[in-house]
């Protein structure tokens, strides 16, 4: 099947493509400061014990990180520390609450779970719902080489023509790139507290499963 060549309007690059990218890239960077202001450090209710508790999982996570790098002698001493039988750190009784439990003590503990579920909701269904009105429809661009008919769906989001060449893509596939190619950027002026989406999206469909404490006894 032979596609016909487009020329795309210059209005599209004025109108649509540079709008749309510095709308995304101030969004962004709401989402961002918003979700550096939601995990600074709060005031915490542990006590030290459970805190040095998960601190010794987060160390022992580092340490089969790094497994292969350190000396078999310094390794093992580091296993028995925190499995040996009769003193390791992991086989004594588990200091840390379950979840019902921090819930029930610490009721800034929902509050918090609920806010940063909200500021990382609210944001994306702004975008979506701008985008959607205001660039939906567009063809922006074409890539500089054939691809096969099924990467249609992903890069002709909101347009269904079948006569249009797989390589040309639109606005809201665009949008969708551009929202997750900008981590890499971020993330080197943000460092580690840069905001990740997929950790997002899996928060809110799961919003209990990022809160929970450790289990020390399912180790």
């Amino acid at each position: 099947m032979g596609y016909h060549e487009l020329v795309l309007d210059s209005n599209v690059r004025n109108w649509v493509f540079i709008p749309l990218t510095i709308f995304i890239v101030l969004m962004k960077l709401l989402m961002q400061y918003a979700h550096q202001m939601n995990t600074a450090v709060p005031i915490t209710t542990k006590e030290l014990a459970e805190i040095r508790e998960q601190q010794a999982v987060q160390r022992s996570a580092r340490i089969r990180a790094a497994a292969n790098w350190l000396p078999e002698t310094a390794f093992r001493m580091r296993k028995a520390f925190f499995t040996d039988k009769d003193e390791g750190l992991f086989n004594q009784k588990p200091k840390s609450r379950a979840m019902h439990e921090t819930m029930a003590t610490d009721p800034s503990f929902m509050v918090d779970m609920m806010k940063k579920n909200l500021t990382g909701m609210l944001p994306q269904i702004v975008m979506g719902t701008a985008v959607s009105f205001f660039f939906n429809g567009f063809v922006m661009g074409k890539i500089p080489f054939g691809l096969s008919p099924r990467f249609r769906p992903m890069l002709q989001r909101g347009v269904d023509l079948a006569a249009l060449d797989v390589s040309y893509f639109t606005s809201l596939s665009y949008y969708f790139a551009l929202l997750f190619a900008s981590r890499g950027p971020f993330s080197l002026v943000f460092r580690e507290h840069t905001l990740d989406e997929t950790e997002m999206m899996r928060r809110q469909m799961n919003p209990m499963a990022g809160g929970a404490g450790f289990d020390a006894a399912g180790m």
